[in-house]
């Protein structure tokens, strides 16, 4: 994307320009772009960090803890998708079949 500074500020474009800008750039510098706009998104948006309560932490490590007691007890995330999607028709399936 080419700078366009204009008396030490940069020009105003519209959002569909900043869309079209961004298509434009190549893959390497969308990736440094996302990385980028991940880094400053606080000041660009406002947002504030994710903050986790101290009931949610202690949930994690009670859980992180879990795991490495009991690795055997974890699920692989290959294959994540289609057991949710097989436990939702079999779900759906014992409900059509209570009507």
């Amino acid at each position: 994307m080419k700078g366009r500074i204009v008396h030490g500020k940069l020009r105003r474009v519209s959002l569909e320009q900043l869309e079209n800008a961004i298509l434009e750039l190549t893959p390497e510098e969308r990736q440094r772009l996302a990385v980028w706009f991940e880094e400053n998104r606080g000041e660009l948006i406002g947002d504030k960090p994710d903050e986790l309560s101290a009931e949610q932490e202690a949930d994690i490590v009670r859980r992180r803890d879990l795991a490495r007691a009991h690795p055997e007890l974890l699920e692989p995330w290959d294959g994540t998708i289609e057991r949710v999607r097989e436990r939702l028709h079999e779900l759906r399936r014992q409900k059509a079949s209570a009507r």
